[in-house]
């Protein structure tokens, strides 16, 4: 037992690593969102150029809090190599990553966003829970989405965890 905790201890990553890793997801999370074919700066570029931008903005709120998510999540990234205090990003960027998920499954469970005003629930004739399904084995974006903001979260709380 032991050699096992010895074999462990030695080939565990550094806390330095995991900031590598959680740097990486970090970019890969927001460049998923920035550039999102439907829902990432290209659109939101879009709704700015028409008339009353406002309104498209509060009818699908989704490309500008995608642009605006995602460049927070840059900003966090070059804080830390700034030097500035961790801790606060990362308990920033869990509660971020969360907002992404708890979005995601409110936004698809209310059949894409019906709870907002003048939308109509759209849940393609499925069960609510069976339209989430649905979206997340036939979007890659989503389901790649989902796994790296989960991956995320979960290297942000050991970092807020091991932080001094």
């Amino acid at each position: 037992m032991t050699e096992i905790r010895h074999i462990v201890t030695k080939y565990r990553p550094t806390d330095q690593q995991f900031r590598y890793i959680a740097a990486g997801l970090a970019y890969l999370v927001a460049a998923l969102h920035l550039f999102h074919p439907k829902r990432g700066f290209p659109r939101l570029a879009l709704i700015l150029t028409l008339d009353q931008p406002l309104d498209h903005i509060l009818y699908d709120p989704r490309p500008a809090a995608f642009v605006l998510s995602g460049l927070a999540i840059i900003i966090g990234v070059k804080l830390v190599l700034l030097g500035f205090s961790r801790k606060p990003i990362y308990a920033l960027g869990m509660a971020l990553i969360a907002t992404y998920f708890v979005g995601y499954f409110v936004w698809h469970l209310t059949g894409h966003g019906g709870i907002l005003p003048g939308r109509e629930p759209l849940y393609h004739g499925l069960h609510p829970v069976a339209s989430v399904i649905s979206h997340l084995q036939e979007y890659p974006i989503a389901r790649a989405s989902k796994i790296a903001e989960a991956m995320l979260f979960a290297i942000l709380a050991f970092l807020y965890y091991n932080e001094t």
